[in-house]
Formats: C-alpha cells, structure tokens, sequence
C-alpha cells in the first residue's frame, strides 16, 4: 500500500526551501546534487524536478567539469566605478558649500547647472540622478522654497505684515 500524499502537502514544501536557504552553501549542495542526479536520470526529469532549465543543469556540468567546486560558486557581481574620485568631490563640495564656480563667480546652484559645471571643468558627463545620489550621499540636502497659495494677495499679506507689528 502507498503512503498517503498528504504528508507532502505545499506548507512542508515551502518550510523546506526555507529552511535550506538558510543553510550556508544551499546553493552548491543544490547544484552538486543536480550534477549527482543526471548519471541516473535524464536531464529533463532533473530540471524539472529543480526547477531550472535543461539548459542550466548542462551549463553546471561543464563548470564543474573544468573548474572544480569553485565553478559552481557565484561569481562576486562588479559595479561600475565612480566617475568622480574624492578629490573631484571635494571640489564639489566647496563649490556648493562657497555657492560659487571654479572661477569664482556666484551661483545659485541646481542640478542641471552643477551638471554642466562638472562636464565643463573635469570633462565627464554625469546624469542628474546619479548626481542627486552623490550629493545626498556626502550630505547634501535639496533646498525646498516655502508653499504659496495659488490665490494668495501678494499685496494683502504685505500689508498684514506691516500692520501686524
């Protein structure tokens, strides 16, 4: 007589995968046991009982094949590197903090403008965003104007203020 299928219902399922996602190399016990399962049954039946493409149980077979234990293991994932060094930023910095240009003059500086400031003195292109990033990351905070009212007297308010006091 066959076990029941209830033991094996979708919540032990679901505890299962979390508990292995915890364990510290699930992902290489879980690549290693894709490889360990292809010499007695077909590649198709091993990624569909994964759930990864055939595709992707031939690429582990190859990478462990010519590098070892190591091909299996994630590869660290690159960034690009910052197009403005420290220096660079610095001199950022003391023109927002002086509000003026490389040559000295008054700015009342917005994004756009630092942006071209930035292309016309160090000749790199940097986008808004990635600018407003770096700004906030050295600690620089968008100057926001006071709200207005849309039907405000202008006239009104002056004159309420000088009354006021």
């Amino acid at each position: 007589m066959a076990r029941p299928k209830e033991a094996f219902d979708e919540a032990l399922a679901i505890q299962a995968k979390a508990a292995m996602e915890k364990l510290k190399d699930s992902k290489l016990c879980f690549r290693l046991q894709a490889i360990a399962s292809c010499s007695n049954q077909s590649v198709n039946t091993v990624a569909a009982v994964m759930g990864v493409s055939r595709h992707t149980i031939w690429r582990l077979a190859e990478r462990f094949r010519n590098q070892g234990l190591e091909g299996l293991r994630d590869k660290p994932k690159g960034h690009n590197p910052a197009k403005l060094d420290e220096k660079k930023r610095q001199q950022i910095a003391r023109w927002l903090n002086t509000g003026t240009n490389h040559a000295g003059k008054n700015v009342h500086w917005t994004l756009e403008l630092l942006s071209c400031e930035v292309e016309r003195v160090f000749n790199i292109k940097i986008s808004i965003a990635s600018l407003w990033t770096m700004l906030h990351t050295m600690g620089f905070r968008q100057k926001v104007p006071r709200p207005a009212h849309a039907k405000a007297d202008v006239e009104e308010q002056k004159h309420f203020k000088k009354n006021s006091q």
